[in-house]
């Protein structure tokens, strides 16, 4: 049996990966010394996608997600369970 998602906020429920990404993103940007102003401008997105996608809001684009991830050297790796 599947175990509910947990919710944030209002909305549908957020995987516990796209937290664990949106943290990642989140912490790297300030890592680099980056505002999201910036890197929206550096990664040629806009400042909304750019909290939207720190706060895990689900339903962002996942080029962008990659474009972002790029600009802040950091990568996806997918793989199956064990």
């Amino acid at each position: 049996m599947n175990t509910p998602l947990p919710r944030s906020g209002k909305g549908p429920a957020v995987s516990p990966d796209v937290e664990m990404i949106a943290q990642a993103i989140r912490e790297a940007r300030r890592r680099h010394g980056l505002t999201q102003t910036q890197l929206a401008g550096l990664s040629g997105t806009g400042l909304r996608f750019i909290s939207e996608l720190e706060r895990g809001k689900p339903n962002v684009a996942l080029n962008k997600v990659l474009v972002v991830l790029a600009v802040l050297g950091l990568r996806i790796q997918v793989g199956g369970e064990s």
